[in-house]
């Protein structure tokens, strides 16, 4: 336990760049995938050529996220002890349902599959998204206890930013609103994730110093 306190915010870092790098890599090898259209999971889908390396990537990276937790919770519990638990739990949540539930069920095209499989698959991923902007949300809370008050600004700017991009990504699931038919899905889902990681990276960074 004493070497995952010790080593979290490095391993979160790391986790971070994979996740934001590794689906470039894959594009290049998935002929005609578009990365303004098309969604992350669709590395993951039947017939996809990088079907395989998806999942193992989602699997350990959800494992990796979920090493940082300790990290994290020892770093807040005496600013909040609840608040440190539920940033825990937010945490956990995301790697969770957005790495491990996502890297296991499928995104068919397969009627039969998507009944069941994509459903869970969409809604593991949307509790995972909603999760980690809950987890910015309590990260706001913990550093204004601690009157970190430039640090707050910066993470309510970034709360409101992923909130907006997170919007964009799920309108096509939100009755009324997915009539408007807005476009580019993947390419809100990217930007959505890259803010909402942007407060853990920022926090990785601002306890390594202090190791």
């Amino acid at each position: 336990m004493n070497v995952l306190k010790k080593y979290g915010f490095l391993t979160m870092i790391l986790v971070i760049i994979s996740e934001l790098t590794v689906p470039w890599i894959l594009i290049h090898f998935y002929s005609g995938y578009n990365p303004v259209t098309m969604l992350i999971s669709d590395f993951g889908e039947d017939g996809s050529p990088t079907k395989v390396a998806f999942k193992i990537w989602q699997l350990i990276d959800g494992s990796l996220f979920l090493l940082t937790i300790p990290s994290f919770y020892e770093r807040f519990k005496n600013t909040s002890k609840p608040l440190a638990n539920w940033l825990s739990v937010m945490m956990a949540t995301f790697a969770i349902g957005d790495c491990f539930i996502t890297g296991i069920f499928d995104r068919s095209t397969n009627l039969d599959k998507m009944a069941i499989e994509s459903l869970i698959h969409d809604y593991a991923s949307g509790a995972g998204f909603v999760a980690l902007l809950l987890a910015i949300l309590i990260l706001i809370k913990l550093y204004r206890v601690e009157n970190h008050h430039s640090f707050v600004t910066k993470l309510i700017i970034i709360f409101i930013i992923s909130a907006c991009f997170m919007f964009l990504f799920a309108a096509p699931k939100i009755p009324i609103i997915n009539q408007l038919n807005i476009p580019y899905r993947g390419l809100w889902q990217r930007v959505n994730l890259l803010f909402l990681y942007l407060p853990f990276l920022f926090v990785s960074f601002k306890n390594l110093r202090f190791q």
